[in-house]
């Protein structure tokens, strides 16, 4: 490899190998430009942008493209003194599960398919840089061997297509024949799988809050209120009637207020042996939910929800690590049954 330190860019985690001594790089996948404050070892990155510059599906997903990198990362290590794409046997392919398609000699070295901010793309985790890719009219060659990313077909145009209420399980994609060639001269080959669009349509619909959203064909008018379709983390819910996404009239997005109206102390935790926890502490803060007309952009409705104010079942978790404090949770049941209460009208 030559002699680079790698980053990770501080909107969408992609690898950014970066020249000794430059201070600044553009990402190559998302076009965002890094400014890099320390230098630091090849695992080290930068602090990510605040969330709220961030769009849900592009904070998940880096999520998952960090612990991928630092997984691969830790996979090249091993290998030891094996060189850069050299395998243990015969160059084969083959899925390991939907997404994701391995050497069928060495599972380190595989890629994963999906579709994030609209594209069709693969992530190659392990080939050797310089390995020759071909999808029917479109060929390249990767240029990591940690990571790397191809984007083959933008399906955006697609997304006004998709039943409404059955979202998650409509698949998009090419589908065509993927072939590798390793730079030892070593080829194989694999039928691409399609992909659900999820995190591509709430990265879509959630634009609203700048500006319309509409779907291939569609002109900028006014909506009426015959739906509604709530945004949440890593799902939506759909109020009103709407076969398709592009007959969703109207999009509903929540934010916590960063205002503490009060706390409140809960106690009687127990981890699984059942020894006691310590205390937790609930931040009362109110959530905000505002409806967008979809094909306008405008503000139809407003409106400021107070706190929950029970203590939740069980505590919040990572690695063991508990925090002490946390926000109470959005009145979730209140905001639907308002939102219901719009198209029932």
């Amino acid at each position: 490899m030559s002699p680079v330190d790698v980053y990770h860019c501080q909107r969408c985690i992609a690898p950014l190998e970066v020249p000794p001594g430059s201070r600044t790089i553009v990402c190559r996948y998302c076009g965002t430009q890094n400014e890099l404050r320390r230098p630091g070892p090849p695992a080290a990155a930068p602090r990510p942008a605040a969330a709220g510059s961030r769009t849900i599906a592009a904070t998940l997903l880096g999520a998952a493209i960090a612990v991928a990198v630092a997984a691969s990362v830790a996979t090249l290590a091993s290998r030891g003194d094996r060189g850069p794409g050299s395998l243990r046997g015969p160059f084969e392919l083959e899925w390991s599960n939907g997404r994701k398609f391995v050497v069928k000699s060495d599972e380190a070295i595989n890629g994963e398919v999906s579709i994030f901010e609209g594209s069709y793309q693969i992530v190659f985790h392990g080939f050797p840089r310089g390995t020759r890719w071909k999808v029917a009219e479109k060929s390249g060659r990767i240029e990591s061997d940690i990571y790397d990313i191809v984007k083959l077909d933008n399906v955006e145009g697609q997304l006004g297509k998709i039943p409404a209420a059955k979202y998650r399980d409509y698949l998009l994609g090419p589908k065509a024949t993927l072939a590798l060639e390793l730079p030892s001269g070593q080829a194989a080959s694999i039928e691409l799988r399609q992909v659900d669009a999820v995190m591509s349509v709430l990265s879509v619909l959630e634009r609203v809050k700048n500006g319309p959203v509409l779907f291939e064909g569609e002109p900028k008018q006014d909506s009426g209120q015959s739906n509604v379709i709530l945004l949440e983390t890593a799902s939506m819910k759909l109020f009103g009637q709407a076969v398709l996404l592009q007959d969703v009239d109207q999009v509903a997005i929540t934010r916590r207020l960063p205002e503490i109206k009060g706390r409140k102390t809960c106690t009687g935790y127990k981890d699984r042996a059942g020894k006691p926890l310590p205390d937790l502490t609930i931040r009362f803060k109110e959530t905000e939910t505002t409806v967008f007309d979809r094909r306008t952009g405008a503000v139809v409705q407003k409106k400021t929800f107070p706190p929950e104010e029970e203590c939740p079942m069980f505590r919040l978790s990572l690695d063991g690590d508990r925090e002490r404090e946390q926000d109470s949770y959005a009145p979730t049941r209140d905001i639907e049954a308002w939102l219901s209460s719009l198209v029932q009208r």
